[in-house]
């Protein structure tokens, strides 16, 4: 079988699982405002279809599993591989990406959004804490499957 690392169709897996993630969050966040607007059904469609576009960035994830998380590039598909590339993806989000993007937006002028950012940098710092002190006890409180 052909190596999928660096291929064209890696970067299609990548780019479909950006997009079926981002559909998946937008569809929630669609619905939670149905809800808060009374339209329940219009809610429980969004939810329904949001399910789905989980279904297809699972399935993009699956195949991109053999070659590392889409995110960190780092090795994912046990339990303790997939939290170090969590601790890896949070820690570039900490530390690089919304540090980043908080200075762009307060040159832009857009304090709010900054401070917002910021915020996400701290949360991100306290998952990225939790996650570690996890991953130091993950293979011995395993608990079988039933």
């Amino acid at each position: 079988m052909a190596k999928l690392h660096g291929t064209k169709t890696h970067e299609n897996l990548k780019e479909a699982f950006a997009g079926e993630s981002q559909a998946n969050r937008r569809y929630l966040w669609f619905a939670q405002k149905a809800d808060v607007e009374g339209y329940p059904d219009a809610a429980a469609l969004f939810r329904s279809v949001a399910e789905g576009e989980t279904g297809h960035a699972h399935g993009h994830l699956d195949y991109l599993a053999e070659v590392g998380d889409p995110a960190s590039g780092e090795p994912i598909g046990d339990t303790e591989q997939n939290l170090k590339a969590s601790i890896a993806g949070e820690t570039y989000e900490y530390t690089q990406m919304y540090p980043g993007f908080a200075k762009t937006a307060r040159e832009e002028g857009f304090a709010e959004i900054a401070d917002w950012f910021e915020t996400l940098a701290a949360s991100n710092s306290a998952r990225r804490s939790r996650r570690c002190s996890t991953t130091s006890t993950s293979t011995t409180t395993k608990t079988p499957a039933r």
